[in-house]
């Protein structure tokens, strides 16, 4: 199911008014369609409160097991499993779409990026797309640096990017966006985007901790593409 918007508010007295309006006007065919639309939302409320809560309970209590292995550097149980308990490949398949679920993908992207299988690896991370401030992130930012392993900087570009705006209005601002606003710099200096990368390289400089390692780096290389221009 997609997920909600809440960035647009909506005002229910002006949605209702245009239902009542649409609805004189069209009376005859409502009355026709109206058992589809009732079942219609009488399926969503079901799914939602019959099918989708206990799925995302029953996720979350499989995948700890799993947790646990990948926290004792046991990677090929955490992805596969044993005998009494699923592996993240599994939880991602059997909930995909829950919570635990895009966990679950996460931490395959991160297993299999370490393997060196960065197809399957980007595939995964693709599908961890959750609002959690550091993991939501690193998924998008993981993306990215799987396309600059398989060669594709113009992709590796445009999620690096993202990646560091979604964590510039984030809790991990401080942390996470000058990592990645450095590593999308570099791409696009890669591809001769020359005033793009120093548009990054100035956001690092201007707007972040002058003490961290990525300010010195940015601050280098912003000074390397201005001499360029000499």
């Amino acid at each position: 199911m997609a997920k909600q918007n809440t960035d647009n508010i909506v005002d229910v007295g002006e949605v209702y008014g245009k239902a009542e309006s649409f609805f004189d006007k069209n009376r005859k065919p409502l009355m026709i369609g109206g058992g589809v639309i009732v079942a219609a939302i009488a399926g969503f409320f079901a799914y939602e409160f019959l099918i989708k809560a206990p799925k995302e309970k029953e996720a979350a209590n499989s995948i700890w097991k799993a947790i646990q292995y990948q926290e004792l550097d046991s990677a090929s149980l955490a992805l596969n499993g044993g005998p009494d308990f699923a592996g993240f490949e599994e939880i991602a398949e059997k909930y995909d779409g829950t919570k635990s679920g895009k966990v679950a993908h996460f931490w395959c992207g991160v297993n299999y990026r370490d393997m060196g299988e960065y197809e399957k690896a980007l595939e995964h991370f693709k599908k961890a797309d959750f609002d959690d401030e550091a993991l939501g992130v690193l998924a998008i930012g993981n993306v990215g640096d799987m396309y600059v392993m398989l060669g594709n900087n113009e992709e590796a570009a445009s999620w690096l990017e993202k990646a560091a705006k979604r964590a510039g209005s984030s809790m991990s601002r401080n942390y996470l966006a000058p990592q990645y606003i450095l590593k999308a710099a570099k791409v696009n200096m890669e591809l001769g985007r020359d005033d793009r990368a120093k548009s990054l390289l100035k956001d690092a400089v201007d707007n972040y901790d002058n003490k961290s390692q990525e300010w010195a780096e940015a601050t280098r290389l912003l000074a390397m593409l201005r001499a360029k221009e000499l």
